[in-house]
């Protein structure tokens, strides 16, 4: 078995064909956990949900862990630093709103997430066989390539580099809480390189006025060959077996206490 937990990065929110699970968590079998199972031929529990915190993960994802688990993942942290308030500050903002935004994320980043996420890491390890269970937590893609090219955002390259440095703060510190509570880390940064928002070939959604949960979060393919090959790779599952059919697959219930907290807030630019 196989259990994919977290916020709406990893439910696959971005990808579509989403599960009609009666939530509104956006889980998607395109996203990386469905995928991934495919390739390994797993069973999948699917508890990840939009908007998840690491409270969420700690107080209502754990359920379907067990000694008999094979495989976990996990994809936390950024709502808990306020990336939908980020974002919509950045997008709808002058530049000062938006560098005191980001400026307050990588304080809660670097200040209170460590703990949080050493507590969430150590009690998943805590509830599976240590000795055989893969536990693997990934980080986010940076999202800019210092462009901008839609008509509903006006962001400056101050704020574009600004918010990629946010994330990669970020990614330090989910693998320096991996390290410390002894999980594996996926770092899926190196992959999204040359397939972000604006680049030829994007792999994240940009703005998206009719689906704003998915602005921003990866697209189809930046689940299949961003983050797939990757933990795949760390879950010791070969990247060269070939993604079959869809796997089964148990889903939570609407296991995140605001499924909308991770949305951007979309609107035409105003500057």
């Amino acid at each position: 078995m196989y259990v994919a937990l977290g916020d709406s990065y990893a439910a696959g929110d971005g990808a579509g064909s989403y599960l009609s699970d009666g939530t509104e968590c956006h889980r998607s079998l395109s996203g990386y956990p469905g995928l991934v199972a495919a390739k390994g031929s797993l069973a999948l529990n699917l508890q990840a949900c939009s908007g998840a915190t690491t409270d969420d993960v700690l107080t209502l994802q754990l359920g379907a862990l067990s000694a008999t688990t094979s495989y976990v993942t996990i994809t936390v942290g950024g709502n808990d630093v306020g990336f939908g308030q980020v974002m919509t500050t950045c997008m709808g903002s002058d530049t000062t709103a938006c560098m005191a935004a980001v400026q307050q994320a990588e304080a809660i980043a670097t200040s209170t997430l460590p703990a949080q996420l050493e507590k969430v890491f150590s009690t998943v390890k805590g509830k599976v066989s240590s000795a055989t269970t893969k536990v693997v937590a990934t980080s986010y893609p940076l999202l800019f390539n210092g462009r901008d090219c839609s008509i509903f955002t006006d962001f400056t390259a101050e704020e574009m580099t600004a918010i990629n440095a946010g994330t990669e703060t970020l990614a330090g510190v989910i693998q320096a809480a991996a390290t410390k509570a002894g999980i594996g880390y996926t770092d899926v940064r190196e992959p999204f390189l040359g397939h972000a928002v604006c680049d030829a070939v994007p792999w994240i959604h940009n703005a998206e006025l009719f689906a704003q949960y998915e602005s921003f979060h990866p697209n189809a393919d930046g689940y299949r060959y961003g983050y797939t090959p990757k933990v795949s790779t760390s879950l010791g599952i070969s990247t060269t077996k070939p993604i079959k059919g869809k796997p089964t697959v148990t889903t939570g219930g609407q296991n995140s206490t605001d499924t909308t907290r991770g949305e951007v807030k979309v609107a035409p630019a105003q500057r």
